[in-house]
């Protein structure tokens, strides 16, 4: 069944999701309500916004904690951690995600920094106690900045960078979770991040339309 999917109907959704969010939507999650303009990833089409959601209802205490959202896109967990409490800091290269998430913090009432940066490059020296990553999986040159959220470059480049840079920005201790699709290779993602010293630690997984998705604790292999 898994296979029939994947091979019959999964090219066909992506095709008729990348036409979707070229189109002004509207994202609703337990009391917050998003817009979504065209060109920016569209947390309701594709199914680990959610599953991550869920997971972070049930497993994580924000509160009082410095968290960022890496590929912020509309926003949404960066808004969800800031309203459980969380100064909430949300990072994405797309300048219409950057307007996106701001926007939809000044909707809800909600304070989320976001700043425009390419992974961190833009970001101030800081370090965070949470880190949230939905990102891109799939081995592929983005054609645009609206494709950025799904193609991480031909040979995997988006996850060289994030585990390069992101010791910088971690306080010591801090969570890091990541979520994956089985269909966006997770194993070179596992050893990209071995290659620069990161232990991956699988502590949720859930299916969607037959899909696996899987959520990881990150954390230095210096520090296990």
């Amino acid at each position: 069944m898994r296979a029939f999917f994947r091979l019959f109907i999964l090219p066909f959704y992506r095709i008729w999701a990348l036409r979707h969010i070229r189109q002004e939507q509207t994202f609703r999650y337990k009391g917050l309500e998003l817009r979504i303009p065209p060109g920016v990833f569209h947390p309701g089409i594709f199914f680990s916004t959610p599953v991550f959601l869920r997971f972070l209802e049930k497993n994580i205490d924000f509160t009082g904690q410095k968290t960022l959202d890496i590929g912020t896109g509309s926003g949404i967990l960066g808004l969800w951690a800031a309203k459980h409490g969380a100064l909430a800091t949300g990072i994405d290269r797309n300048p219409a995600a950057v307007d996106c998430a701001k926007n939809n913090a000044v909707k809800n009432g909600l304070k989320l920094r976001v700043i425009e940066s390419n992974l961190f490059n833009n970001l101030q020296q800081e370090c965070f106690d949470i880190m949230l990553i939905n990102p891109p999986w799939y081995a592929r040159k983005a054609a645009d900045r609206s494709e950025d959220a799904f193609f991480a470059g031909e040979n995997f480049e988006y996850f060289d960078r994030l585990f390069q840079q992101m010791p910088h920005f971690c306080c010591e201790g801090a969570k890091v979770l990541m979520i994956l699709s089985e269909d966006g290779a997770p194993e070179e993602v596992g050893k990209a991040a071995q290659r620069y010293g990161w232990a991956m630690e699988n502590v949720y997984e859930e299916k969607r339309w037959g899909e696996r998705f899987m959520i990881f604790s990150l954390k230095p292999t210096d520090a296990l």
